[in-house]
C-alpha cells in the first residue's frame, strides 16, 4: 500500500440509511493515496454491517465500546491518524469525486495554511439541491465571530496544531469551536468550491437528538468569542439578541423593543472596531470593513422585513442608515412602476 497522504476521518453513528453511499464518495475519489479512519460509536441499527462489507485495504475500522460521543470518537480518530492532513467526513454526506484531489492540490499551494475549507451543497434526504451558500472568502475571519460559516465535513486540518489546541474540546458545536480555536494561532483558507453534498435530514444531530444542547452551546461561544473582542468585557445581552447577531431571525422579532434590537447594532459597531484593530494572523484589514458593512444593513434590513414598515423606518433612522435606506426606497419605487 502506497504511503497515505490524506486520513479521512469519518464517525459513525446510526447512520445506515446513507452509509454506503458516504463511504463509496470517499472510496471512489480520484486522489488515492488516503487512509479511511472510520469509527463507529455503538451504533444499534445495520451500521456495523454496512461498513464491514466494504474490504478495501485503505478503511481502518474502529469500534467505540459503547457511545461516547462525536467530539470523543474525533479525538480517537485524530490520535489514530498516521498523517498531519485529517480530512472530515461525516457518514450522511456524500464527497464529489475530486473532493480530496482539489483540497490537497489547494493545501499544497498554501503551505502555511493549517484549516482549509470549501463551499458545500445543502441536499435533502434524496440529494435534492435545497441551497449553496457561496460566502465570500475574504469575509470569513469577520463573520465566524458570530456564526459558522463552515461546513464541519468539508474541513481539512493539520494534525499537530489540532492536538495543539487541545483537539475537540466540547460535546457541542464542537466544530465551531475547533475552527475559533485554530484560527486564533494558524492561518486558515477558504477554497471557492462546492466540493461536497451536506444532507439536511431528521437524523442530523444538531436538527434532531440533541438539538437544543447544541444551540445553547452556540450562543455560549458567540457570547465568548464577543468578549474576547471587548477584552473579555461582560455583555449585557439576551440569547434572542445572540441570535439576531448570528443572522438566526427569531419569530419573535417583531415583538421586541426597537431600542434593544439598536443596542445589537451599536454593539455589532463596538466590535467591528476591536476585530479591526485586533492582531490576528488571518485578520486582513481591507476585507473588515466591507464584511462589516454587509452584515449590518442584513441585519437592519432583515429587522425591516420582519417588523414592518414604522419599526423599520426608525431602524433605518436611529442606526444613521441612510444608504441603506435609499436602496430601500428606490426597491419600493421599482415596485409601484410598471
Amino acid at each position: 500500500m502506497v504511503r497515505p497522504k490524506i486520513s479521512v476521518l469519518m464517525p459513525v453513528y446510526n447512520a445506515a440509511a446513507y452509509l454506503e453511499e458516504s463511504i463509496g464518495s470517499i472510496l471512489n475519489q480520484t486522489f488515492t493515496e488516503f487512509e479511511f479512519l472510520i469509527l463507529d460509536d455503538g451504533s444499534t441499527d445495520g451500521s456495523l454491517n454496512i461498513i464491514q462489507s466494504f474490504s478495501d485495504p485503505r478503511i481502518r475500522f474502529y469500534k467505540n465500546k459503547k457511545n461516547v460521543g462525536i467530539s470523543a470518537t474525533l479525538n480517537k480518530g485524530i490520535e489514530l491518524a498516521r498523517t498531519d492532513l485529517i480530512a472530515r467526513m461525516d457518514a450522511d454526506d456524500v464527497s464529489y469525486p475530486n473532493r480530496l484531489q482539489k483540497q490537497y492540490d489547494f493545501i499544497q499551494a498554501h503551505p502555511e495554511g493549517v484549516i482549509f475549507t470549501c463551499w458545500a451543497a445543502e441536499v435533502n434526504e434524496n440529494r435534492k439541491l435545497i441551497k449553496i451558500e457561496h460566502f465570500n472568502p475574504e469575509y470569513y475571519y469577520f463573520n465566524m465571530t458570530f456564526s459558522n460559516w463552515i461546513y464541519h465535513p468539508t474541513m481539512v486540518y493539520r494534525r499537530e496544531a489540532v492536538l495543539t489546541v487541545g483537539k475537540y474540546s466540547v460535546p457541542y458545536s464542537e466544530d465551531y469551536e475547533l475552527v475559533w480555536q485554530l484560527m486564533r494561532k494558524y492561518k486558515a483558507f477558504h477554497q471557492p468550491e462546492v466540493l461536497l453534498d451536506y444532507r439536511i435530514n431528521e437524523q442530523s444531530l444538531s436538527n434532531h437528538a440533541k438539538k437544543n444542547e447544541y444551540k445553547a452551546a452556540f450562543l455560549q461561544q458567540v457570547r465568548r468569542n464577543i468578549q474576547f473582542y471587548l477584552d473579555d468585557t461582560p455583555i449585557n445581552v439576551e440569547d434572542w439578541q445572540l441570535e439576531y447577531l448570528s443572522n438566526d431571525f427569531v419569530a419573535t422579532l417583531k415583538e421586541k423593543n426597537i431600542q434593544s434590537v439598536i443596542y445589537c447594532i451599536e454593539l455589532l459597531d463596538s466590535i467591528t472596531k476591536k476585530i479591526f484593530e485586533k492582531e490576528n494572523i488571518n485578520r486582513v484589514p481591507a476585507n473588515i470593513k466591507p464584511a462589516a458593512k454587509i452584515k449590518r444593513d442584513y441585519l437592519i434590513f432583515q429587522f425591516y422585513i420582519i417588523s414592518g414598515f414604522y419599526k423599520g423606518i426608525v431602524m433605518l433612522w436611529k442606526t444613521s442608515s441612510w444608504g441603506l435606506m435609499k436602496k430601500i426606497f428606490f426597491l419600493k419605487l421599482k415596485k409601484c412602476i410598471p
